[in-house]
């Protein structure tokens, strides 16, 4: 096999529709969060309805003072989807400017965990290792969150209640969506 015939059979990575998730105590921190991860991914495409989180999990509920609310937006623009590391790692940075002290520890205001999707799957970053998560670099794992597969979005073992709901559901049905009509990427 030549060089040329492994660029060829490797290839380049299908574009993928980069979100973000985003968490928060108080709705008042929502636009604000918007531009600055907008401003490193480019422009908004659409969002989901905002939907309390705490009917799902009180995972964040002590970390950010009480009831949690959360919604999803997506970027216009198709990415690579190793881009992934990059975008958690902004994520990251986002949510150090919303630190407070509260019962004498440091505690994140907001939680943004972003993802892709493209034909086949939605993909999650995490900078916590689990069993089912692959190591990246810098810290960022991935996970498949949720199979694309007969024209339904099928959750596996590990997929967060959230994500198996009618708001989220249909934001990711618009992101395939969108994803799908982008001309450079097609079904394929």
């Amino acid at each position: 096999m030549t060089a040329e015939d492994l660029e060829k059979r490797l290839g380049e990575s299908t574009p993928a529709k980069f979100f973000f998730a985003v968490a928060v105590g108080e709705r008042r921190y929502l636009p604000e969060v918007e531009g600055l991860l907008l401003d490193q991914l480019g422009t908004l495409d659409f969002r989901s309805e905002i939907y309390c989180f705490s009917d799902f999990s009180s995972y964040y509920d002590l970390e950010t003072g009480g009831k949690v609310w959360k919604y999803l937006f997506a970027a216009r623009e198709c990415l690579p989807p190793e881009q992934l590391v990059k975008v958690k790692l902004t994520a990251e940075q986002v949510q150090q400017k919303f630190l407070s002290q509260r019962g004498g520890r440091t505690c994140r205001d907001i939680n943004v965990d972003p993802g892709y999707i493209n034909g086949w799957q939605v993909v999650l970053s995490s900078v916590k290792n689990f069993t089912h998560r692959i190591y990246l670099e810098g810290g960022v794992y991935a996970e498949t969150t949720l199979l694309y597969q007969r024209g339904d979005f099928q959750a596996l073992p590990w997929t967060y209640a959230d994500y198996k709901s009618k708001p989220v559901q249909a934001f990711l049905v618009k992101a395939r969506q969108s994803w799908s009509s982008d001309s450079r990427i097609g079904e394929g």
